[in-house]
């Protein structure tokens, strides 16, 4: 029963970062006409980062405010010193590492959809390709971390790739530049959740959420000065685009998305978190004024179709194992 429940918190948890990172599609395609990729990305991490990192230092203060008001006795304090120093090194360095590349994945997926946004003739088709993250990480979990996808898994995945297939793609088909450029950035994210995936349950999220930011407005800045330099007149009117993804996807999706992720695997994370293309037609029918045709409501449909289907096979599974034990 507490299974379930923790599965249902981690759904339900990456369904809102879902619902964010969807209406946070139009924010990056409205800073996208002032300012360029590098420099959107450089300000909505840093502020991320910033923000993060403020709520910990707070967090922490509280912890250690409450341990001495609780009194604890010095042996417990000696025996949390004995721990620390046994613990293991090789776990540490690992994890080190794997928040890193969570970083550097961040950095990499962001960029290449920041200028794929910008040289694609297509949002929606921008938004199909980069939902391909679906298919790419059951594939690098197989390859490279050796992790076994149920078939029933696959198929929820196919469905709900057919579902942003629908919603996306309404004017034909054709490959341009910007296309490959999403593509690779729809491979950056796979890598991102899996690597989130690795550390999700060992270290506290919202640390690992400031450091990916930093890291990735680290690398930000550093493309923004070579390649673009400085606008100040774009930045004043990209300023609330900017504030939107900083504070909505940074501080609180990809935070969401590191907590959701201690009760769902990186799959089905990965399935759940794909309706965010239906979120942002939700949000095109609010802000824009657009409206939902019959194949968006179809493919809509089938995104959370798969979204049901992958929570029922995944108590299925868990049920199969806890029998076997």
């Amino acid at each position: 029963m507490k299974a379930n429940k923790k599965t249902l918190l981690g759904t339900s948890l990456l369904l809102i970062t879902a619902i964010l990172w969807g209406t946070t599609f139009i924010a990056q395609k409205m800073g996208s006409d002032y300012v360029k990729p590098f420099t959107y990305n450089f300000y909505r991490n840093a502020i991320s980062a910033v923000i993060l990192f403020l709520i910990y230092f707070i967090k922490m203060l509280i912890i250690r405010n409450k341990e001495k008001k609780e009194n604890l006795d010095n042996q417990e304090s000696l025996d949390k010193k004995s721990c620390d120093k046994t613990c293991d090194k090789r776990l540490k360095k690992y994890i080190v590492v794997v928040m890193i590349l969570v970083g550097v994945s961040l950095f990499l997926g962001q960029s290449f959809q920041q200028i794929g946004i910008t040289l694609t003739h297509s949002a929606a088709k921008a938004g199909f390709i980069s939902s391909t993250y679906l298919i790419f990480v059951p594939i690098i979990g197989i390859f490279i971390f050796k992790k076994k996808v149920n078939i029933g898994v696959w198929i929820c995945l196919f469905i709900a790739l057919a579902g942003s297939f629908i919603i996306s793609i309404k004017d034909g088909f054709t490959i341009e530049v910007g296309d490959l450029v999403t593509l690779l950035c729809a491979i950056a994210f796979a890598f991102q959740i899996i690597f989130v995936d690795e550390v999700s349950d060992k270290v506290d999220p919202i640390l690992v959420s400031g450091i990916q930011f930093i890291i990735a407005s680290s690398l930000s800045f550093i493309c923004k000065v070579i390649f673009e330099g400085f606008d100040l007149e774009g930045l004043k009117k990209a300023t609330y685009a900017i504030l939107y993804a900083a504070v909505f996807s940074g501080c609180i999706a990809f935070t969401l998305q590191i907590v959701g992720q201690k009760y769902a695997p990186a799959t089905i994370a990965s399935v759940t978190m794909s309706s965010e293309c239906v979120f942002t037609l939700i949000a095109s029918m609010i802000i824009l004024g657009e409206k939902l045709t019959l194949l968006e409501w179809i493919g809509s449909g089938l995104i959370m179709l798969s979204i049901i289907l992958v929570q029922i096979e995944f108590k299925k599974n868990k049920e199969i194992v806890e029998e076997t034990q």
